[in-house]
C-alpha cells in the first residue's frame, strides 16, 4: 500500500499539492478526451495576482495565487507565489495564516532569494501579534543577511523599534548608533536626540554601565556616564559619584561637562576630608576585572554602613581610585592619594602584580594595605604593613588537614592535582600540612586538564601504596574463583580540581577499589559538580570562605542586607573586603587615630570580627579566619561546623 511516508510532516499547502498532483493523474487516465477538442483556459500567472493585488482585488488576488500554488509550478515561481500569498494574507488582516505560509517559505526554502524578505515579513507578522522576541530574533537574521545599506538602515530602524517594544532600551540605543552611520546629518541629529532621551529617562545603572563598557570613550559614553553621576549624587552616593566623576575626567578631559564635572569633584573631596578618619580603595572598576572590583566595594561600602548603625561610627570617608583607568603609574597614584587625603589604611589592591609594583610604600607611609583577593601566601615581603584578607591556598590546605588529622582521625594521605600552577601550589600547600601535623603523604600524582583517563597515574599510586601500607590478598568468590583484592594503606585522597576533572576520577578511584574518603579545595564550591559527579562524591568534604546557606545568624544577616542593597547575591571577593573594611573599622572604633596604630591592632589582637568568626593575621600577612567544612550531599551542600 503506498501512501503519504509516515516519518514526514506536511502542511496543509504540502497536503494541497499533493492532492492536486493525484487528481490530475485521475483525470488524465479517466478523462483523456479532455486533452483535445476542448476549450483550453489560459494558464494562470504570478503577473496575474501580483494585478489584482495591486488593483485592491485581494479576495481574487488569494485565489488566484492559490491556484496557481495547486498547479505546481516550477520552484522559482512557487516561492515567489508563496511570498504573494502571504503578503496578500497580511494585508487582509490574516495574520496567523500569513504566519504559516512565510514559515512553509523558509522551511521548504532556506536559500530562496526571497528569504530575506519573507525573514523581514515574519518579523512584521510576530510584531502585529506583539510577539517582538520572535520579530526580534528574524530581523537580527536578516541583518546578517543584508549587504545593501539602504536594507540595513532599514532593519536598523525597525529592530531599535522593536526592542523598545520589547523594553530593551539599551539595545534599542544600540541599533539607533548603527543607523546613524547610514544617514545624513540631519537625520542623525534626530536620532542623537532620541538616544539621549533614552539615556536620561530609560537606562537603568545596570544598563548605564554597560553602555560605558562598551563606548568608553565615545558617544554616548560621556553621555551615560554622566547620568550615572547624576543618579549617585542625587541619592548621596558620593562615594560612587566620585568614583564616576574620576573615569569621565580621565575619558574626556575636554567635555563641555569636565568643568561641571571638576567642581562636583572638589566639593566631594572637600566633604570627604572633613572625616576625621579616611579609608581608601585602590581595585579596577572598568575592563575585565569590573565585576571583581564591583563585588569588592560593595563589600566595603556594607561594612561601613553596618558600622554606623552599630557602633554608631559616622565619622569614616572613603575615597576610590579606579586602578584600570590611571593617568600615571599606580605607585604614583597611590602616593598622590596617600599625601591628599592620608587615609588610615588602604583596602586593595586587586592582582598580586601590583601589590609587587607599590612594594614598600605601605611602610614609607605608615600605612596599613589590606588586599582582599591576592593569591600571594606572604604578603610580608613586601613590607611588614601588607595584609591580605583573601583565603589562600595555605589557609585551605591548613583547615581541611586540621580537620581530617584532628577531628576525622586520618594520618596517610593520596594526592592528585591538576598540572596547574593553582593545583600544584594547593598540592605543595596540603603536603606540608599534613606533614606539620605529624601526617604521612604516601603519594603525589598530577594529570593534564584535557585528560579523560588517570589510569596509569592511579597505577602507580597503587604501586607505591603496596610498597608501604596497601595490602593485596587472594579471595575466593562465590563461583569458586581466586582474585586479588586491594586494600589502599591511605585514609583518603586529596583531589583540589575542577568538577568535570572530580566527576572522572572519583569514578575511576572506585575502579580501582581506592574506596577511601575524598578531601577538596573550594573550586568543588560550584553546582556544576552534581551535573558531573552525580552520586560519586556523596560524603566527600571540602573547604570554602563563604557559604550562602549557612545557618549562622551573622552570615545571614550579612546576606540579605547585601542582596537588599545592591540587588544581588554576595560573593567570596564581597565577603573578602566586608571583612578588611570591618577589621580598619574595628580598630578605629577601639581608638585607632593614625595608620600606625591600626597597624599596631591588626597585627597584635587575635579577636578581630571577621564574619566567620574572630580571627588574627599571621606572620605571612594572611588572615587566619574561620573555614567552612561542606559536605557534597546531592543535590545541595552541607555544612559541617
Amino acid at each position: 500500500m503506498t501512501g503519504l511516508p509516515p516519518t514526514k510532516t506536511y502542511s496543509r499547502f504540502s497536503v494541497q499539492r499533493f492532492v492536486a498532483l493525484n487528481l490530475s493523474v485521475l483525470c488524465l487516465v479517466l478523462t483523456p478526451h479532455l486533452l483535445f477538442g476542448a476549450n483550453t483556459q489560459a494558464p494562470i500567472t504570478l503577473e496575474q495576482a501580483k494585478a489584482q493585488f495591486e488593483s485592491g482585488k485581494t479576495i481574487q488576488a488569494l485565489e488566484t495565487v492559490e491556484e496557481l500554488i495547486d498547479s505546481l509550478p516550477s520552484p522559482g515561481i512557487l516561492q515567489e507565489a508563496y511570498f504573494l500569498q502571504a503578503t496578500i494574507l497580511k494585508q487582509d488582516a490574516q495574520i496567523m495564516e500569513a504566519l504559516t505560509v512565510v514559515r512553509q517559505l523558509l522551511e521548504e526554502f532556506p536559500f530562496s532569494p526571497v528569504a530575506n524578505s519573507a525573514r523581514i515579513l515574519i518579523a512584521e507578522l510576530y510584531s502585529h501579534n506583539q510577539d517582538y522576541s520572535q520579530a526580534l530574533l528574524h530581523l537580527y537574521k536578516a541583518l546578517d543577511y543584508a549587504a545593501d545599506q539602504e536594507l540595513r538602515r532599514t532593519l536598523f530602524q525597525r529592530i531599535r523599534q522593536a526592542e523598545l517594544s520589547n523594553g530593551n532600551p539599551l539595545d534599542a540605543i544600540k541599533a539607533a548608533l548603527n543607523e546613524m552611520m547610514l544617514v545624513d546629518p540631519s537625520e542623525r541629529l534626530e536620532l542623537e536626540q532620541l538616544t539621549q532621551t533614552l539615556v536620561l529617562q530609560q537606562l537603568d545603572e545596570e544598563a548605564l554601565q554597560n553602555l560605558i563598557e562598551g563606548y568608553a570613550k565615545r558617544y554616548p559614553g560621556d553621555l551615560a556616564t554622566i547620568r550615572l553621576i547624576e543618579i549617585h549624587t542625587s541619592r548621596g552616593d558620593e562615594v560612587l559619584a566620585e568614583r564616576d566623576i574620576r573615569g569621565f575626567l580621565k575619558r574626556f578631559p575636554n567635555h563641555p561637562y569636565a568643568q561641571t564635572a571638576m567642581a562636583l569633584l572638589q566639593s566631594f573631596i572637600n566633604k570627604i576630608k572633613l572625616h576625621p578618619h579616611i579609608l581608601g580603595v585602590a581595585l579596577p572598576f572598568s575592563g575585565p576585572m569590573k565585576p571583581y572590583g564591583t563585588d569588592l566595594l560593595n563589600g566595603i561600602r556594607l561594612a561601613i554602613d553596618i558600622a554606623k548603625e552599630q557602633w554608631g561610627l559616622s565619622s569614616v570617608g572613603l575615597v576610590v581610585k579606579d586602578t584600570t583607568s590611571l593617568t600615571a603609574p599606580l605607585r604614583v597614584e597611590m602616593q598622590q592619594l596617600l599625601n591628599e587625603f592620608q587615609p588610615r589604611a588602604v583596602i586593595g589592591p586587586l592582582l598580586s602584580r601590583e601589590i609587587r609594583s607599590l612594594g614598600h610604600l605601605p611602610d614609607d607611609y605608615a600605612t596599613p594595605f589590606l588586599t582582599p583577593s591576592s593569591t600571594l601566601l606572604n604578603v610580608r615581603q613586601y613590607g611588614s604593613y601588607w595584609f591580605n584578607t583573601a583565603m589562600t591556598s595555605s589557609v585551605q590546605a591548613k583547615r581541611l588537614v586540621e580537620y581530617a588529622i584532628m577531628t576525622l582521625g586520618y594520618h596517610r594521605f593520596c594526592i592528585i592535582h591538576p598540572k596547574t600552577a593553582y593545583g600544584r601550589e594547593l598540592a605543595d600547600m596540603f603536603a606540608k600540612e599534613v606533614i606539620h601535623s605529624g601526617g604521612e603523604v604516601i603519594a603525589v600524582e598530577e594529570y593534564t586538564e584535557e585528560q579523560t583517563d588517570i589510569g596509569e597515574q592511579l597505577r602507580h599510586l597503587k604501586v607505591k601504596d603496596l610498597a608501604q601500607y596497601g595490602l593485596e590478598e587472594t579471595e575466593e568468590t562465590r563461583t569458586g574463583e581466586e582474585r586479588l583484592v586491594y586494600t589502599p594503606g591511605f585514609d583518603a585522597v586529596f583531589l583540589p580540581g575542577q568538577p568535570v576533572h572530580l566527576a572522572i576520577i572519583a569514578a575511576q578511584l572506585a575502579f580501582f577499589d581506592m574506596n577511601v574518603p575524598i578531601l577538596g579545595g573550594n573550586s568543588w564550591h560550584n553546582s556544576e559538580l552534581f551535573r558531573w559527579a552525580k552520586h560519586d562524591l556523596n560524603g566527600s568534604i571540602f573547604v570554602d570562605g563563604f557559604f550562602l546557606n549557612s545557618p549562622d545568624p551573622s552570615v545571614q544577616m550579612f546576606i540579605q542586607r547585601y542582596r537588599r542593597q545592591f540587588h544581588r547575591e554576595p560573593s567570596l571577593f564581597a565577603v573578602q573586603a566586608y571583612d578588611a573594611a570591618t577589621l580598619v573599622l574595628e580598630t578605629l572604633r577601639k581608638g585607632a587615630q593614625s595608620g600606625q596604630d591600626v597597624w599596631d591592632q591588626l597585627v597584635r589582637r587575635s579577636d578581630l570580627p571577621a564574619l566567620s568568626g574572630f580571627a588574627s593575621f599571621s606572620s605571612a600577612g594572611i588572615l587566619n579566619r574561620r573555614l567552612y567544612l561542606l559536605q557534597v550531599n546531592n543535590p545541595t551542600f552541607t555544612q559541617m561546623n
